[in-house]
Formats: structure tokens, C-alpha cells, sequence
């Protein structure tokens, strides 16, 4: 005859079991209605026009706004915003929205000055420049911001003689300065002079 211990055992193990049962059947049925419901929702993607950023000439402040001028006649094309190069020939002036008004008088071979950082192959070439201050107030001025390119395009090395000369890094309201800046040049010429976008030939 079975005692009554092990019938309380029996029946201990037998609500266990129900009890799991029943802890898994009610897991299976949330699993279910959490996927269905997790279906049935819309995913919405979010999408953000690509923002575009209006290219600049970041060699000088607003030197892609500039007007022509000799000395006979100027025109104004501040409302221009492409970024192409321009060209005007020695001699001639540009005037920059910055308050530059620059004139590229010449670029040639000058075996007069000694460069004093040459490379190899380097020979000494000066441009002469002068640079009017258009503006109320004074304007800051760095003569690097010019380069030099050879008749193969190649850029000349700017040449800190140049500073053997009075070279100013301010220019007064109104007022201009002439200056003589040196390059090293590997090529010959003729040369090309750059500022901002313009070029002089």
C-alpha cells in the first residue's frame, strides 16, 4: 500500500509540471501577438534631402566677385558666383569685392637677385605688383597669396627675399603700395600671374 508521502510527492510533481506547461504556453502566446503586432507596423524611414555647400575660392575672401578696370574703363561683375578663372592681360587692373584693386605690372627673369631658398633648377623671377586699397578701412594684405606658373603651367616657388624689400601685411584706407615679389622658377617663360581667380598674361 502506498503511503502517503509518496502520493504527496507524485501530486507536488504533477502541479510542477502543469504549472511549466502553463508558464510556456502563456510565453508562446505573447511571442506570437508581439511578432503579429511587430509585422504589422509600418516602418517609416526618414530621408533628408542631401545638403549642398556653395563652393568658394578659399585662397582670399570673396575674390570670385571682382570687376575689371583700365584705364579707360571698368565694369562691375559682383553679381557673378562662378568660379571659372578670368583673365586680363600686365598692366591691367582688377578690383576685388575684398577691396583689392591689384595691378600685375609684369613678371620676368631677373638674374639681379639671389634667391634665398632656390632648388635645383630654380632661377630668380620678380613680379611687380601694386595693390590699392579701395576700402574705409585698413585692409589686411599677404603678398603668398599670388603664385606663378611657368609657360608649362608649373607653379614657382614663392622666395622669401622678398621680404628683403619693405612688403607691407597692411594697406590704409585709400592708400596703395608698389612692391616687387620673387619667385624661383624651374620653367621659362612667358609667365603667368595669379590672384584669387584672376590671371595676368
Amino acid at each position: 500500500m502506498e503511503n502517503r508521502s509518496s502520493r504527496n510527492n507524485r501530486s507536488d510533481k504533477g502541479s510542477k509540471k502543469k504549472f511549466y506547461k502553463d508558464v510556456w504556453f502563456w510565453l508562446f502566446i505573447a511571442s506570437t501577438v508581439l511578432l503579429i503586432i511587430t509585422l504589422s507596423t509600418p516602418v517609416y524611414e526618414y530621408s533628408e534631402e542631401p545638403k549642398t555647400e556653395k563652393k568658394t575660392n578659399r585662397n582670399h575672401s570673396d575674390k570670385n566677385n571682382y570687376s575689371y578696370s583700365d584705364d579707360t574703363s571698368s565694369s562691375n561683375t559682383d553679381n557673378e558666383n562662378d568660379t571659372d578663372s578670368k583673365e586680363t592681360k600686365f598692366g591691367e587692373s582688377v578690383e576685388f569685392k575684398s577691396g583689392e584693386k591689384i595691378t600685375v605690372e609684369s613678371a620676368q627673369d631677373d638674374n639681379s637677385i639671389e634667391l634665398q631658398s632656390a632648388e635645383n633648377g630654380e632661377h630668380p623671377v620678380t613680379v611687380k605688383v601694386t595693390v590699392q586699397n579701395t576700402k574705409s578701412s585698413p585692409l589686411d594684405f599677404n603678398s603668398q597669396d599670388f603664385d606663378l606658373y611657368d609657360s608649362n603651367n608649373e607653379v614657382a616657388t614663392f622666395d622669401a627675399s622678398t621680404y628683403l624689400a619693405d612688403i607691407p601685411n597692411s594697406i590704409a584706407a585709400g592708400k596703395q603700395a608698389s612692391m616687387t615679389l620673387n619667385f624661383g622658377s624651374k620653367g621659362a617663360g612667358p609667365y603667368n600671374v595669379t590672384f584669387g581667380n584672376s590671371i595676368w598674361k
